[in-house]
């Protein structure tokens, strides 16, 4: 009878373990087509819809860019990494326009609403050269529904994976869309990928996410870089938005 009820629990331990790895949902890809623009230093999609910036960074000649299921099986476990990041951050059921580990962006088209709940921080007046961010506490009430010319950002710390993401929602031009900046440590399943080696941007050498509290003013100081970088990616949606007209 004993023996009996061990093979009950194990069938059902199974069962729990092939529900939990069958939960992540296949990556929606644009499946756009995207190249570096020498003139811009920026990444442009074939139709030029989108031109991104990374900030002031150096782009490397042949950047691995994840646009599609295609280039995703280039690297061996990516697909799940990133099903693993939308997933968390909540955008599993909208488009990805395109990852680049070189830089730890994804970019993501969104397909419904963006979520009604509190934020982290909210940043306003987008259009100025220098906009403003507000730190959002607990006991603030709003109906934190996201306004034009706003941005909502939401931040996730895993502890086990060692891995940090920073999700911005904000409007590019007339579409919403979520940039979500990756920071993650080096870990067995990074360098399972095989990325180019200007791609291992997680190997932070002597900054590691385990030690954070240590290391609070570096990563304080990655968050505002991203910050600012959202803060121009919004500024170019609004230059895409009025040369279409």
């Amino acid at each position: 009878m004993m023996k009996q009820f061990r093979v009950i629990l194990f069938a059902i331990a199974l069962s729990l373990l092939a529900c939990s790895c069958n939960s992540l949902k296949p990556i929606n890809f644009a499946n756009r087509e995207w190249h570096i623009s020498e003139y811009y230093g920026q990444i442009i999609d074939r139709d030029t819809t989108y031109r991104m910036t990374f900030g002031n960074v150096i782009i490397p000649e042949n950047p691995a860019i994840i646009s599609c299921a295609d280039s995703a099986a280039k690297y061996p476990g990516m697909g799940k990494f990133l099903a693993e990041i939308l997933k968390t951050s909540g955008l599993e059921n909208d488009e990805v326009l395109f990852y680049s580990p070189d830089h730890g962006k994804i970019f993501v088209r969104l397909t419904g609403s963006a979520p009604a709940k509190r934020p982290s921080s909210v940043s306003a007046d987008m259009d100025e050269e220098h906009p403003y961010t507000m730190w959002v506490y607990e006991d603030d009430m709003e109906n934190w529904n996201r306004k034009r010319g706003e941005m909502y950002t939401y931040t996730y710390f895993d502890r086990k994976k060692q891995r940090v993401l920073v999700v911005d929602y904000y409007d590019y031009g007339d579409t919403p869309i979520a940039e979500v900046f990756v920071i993650q440590s080096r870990a067995a399943e990074t360098d399972k990928m095989q990325l180019p080696a200007q791609g291992q941007l997680w190997d932070f050498s002597k900054h590691k996410l385990k030690d954070y509290e240590r290391d609070i003013e570096f990563w304080s100081h990655q968050i505002d870089i991203h910050r600012e970088n959202a803060f121009a990616n919004y500024k170019i949606g609004r230059e895409q938005q009025k040369r279409g007209k």
